[in-house]
């Protein structure tokens, strides 16, 4: 496996008295896809966004064990640089009510960039990671909300990048999307993976198969915390899980 760039030990998070994540220990690689499957209400999400501290912003949350990021403790990081180099796409595509350029011009312009010229660079930059460059090109100044649901979704995807995040974490990025759309993000996904992290939600089993270089399944114990059952390259998870639960969820038995 790759160095790790996210790294869990014994991670357990709480609401209030619900323990909803149990004892996690995971090594996400660099530069790779990691995809997180299980059944609905196994804590997926609720992982995914301790990568970036989402999580703190709900009241009575509280964690215990590590979060790494680079092998430092995420949780003694600043979480407005956190969340600058941990981005995040969510299953439903928000711009801002803003102009297209505005909308990847934000998180820049929040961090003090006011060179117009600079700002032209990063946007175009941005746009074009994303693919979505010469869809737009020549209508900047329209509403980002004017877009397609998968050109929302990729400009949300260019507004991440543009504070030149390592890790990009996306929650069901392609759910409310239609079939072409969702092609287009999961080519986009591989692309991306060349020089960033990335790690996704996904409840299709097809698409985990298709943009994941790892899988992590997860799954809940009688008291209802999510916990990791096994975390491996995705082709051996699909081909030759070693945990019973994990293939019968694969195929369909239950989840």
């Amino acid at each position: 496996m790759n160095d790790s760039k996210l790294v869990t030990i014994n991670y357990s998070l709480y609401y209030g008295n619900f323990q909803a994540l149990k004892d996690i220990n995971i090594k996400i690689p660099e530069n790779k896809v990691t995809a997180l499957i299980g059944p609905s209400g196994c804590g997926k999400s609720t992982f995914l966004r301790s990568f970036n501290r989402m999580n703190d912003l709900i009241p009575g949350v509280r964690t215990e064990g590590s979060v790494l990021l680079d092998g430092e403790d995420l949780f003694k990081m600043d979480p407005v640089a956190l969340r600058q180099n941990v981005g995040m796409v969510f299953q439903k595509p928000n711009p801002f009510p803003k102009s297209i350029f505005d909308n990847i011009a934000y998180g820049p312009r929040v961090t003090g960039l006011k060179d117009r010229h600079k700002l032209e660079e990063i946007v175009e930059r941005s746009l074009r990671s994303a693919a979505l460059w010469d869809e737009v090109k020549d209508s900047l100044g329209k509403s980002g909300l004017e877009l397609s649901g998968g050109q929302q979704q990729r400009l949300c995807i260019a507004r991440a990048l543009a504070v030149e995040p390592t890790v990009i974490l996306m929650d069901e990025p392609a759910a409310s999307l239609d079939p072409i759309a969702t092609l287009r993000i999961e080519d986009l996904i591989h692309k991306l993976s060349e020089n960033y992290t990335i790690v996704i939600v996904t409840h299709n089993m097809q698409q985990a198969g298709r943009v994941s270089d790892y899988t992590a399944f997860f799954y809940t114990d009688e008291t209802r915390a999510g916990q990791l059952v096994e975390f491996d390259e995705t082709k051996t998870i699909f081909t030759n899980p070693s945990d019973q639960r994990t293939e019968d969820y694969i195929t369909g038995r239950f989840g």
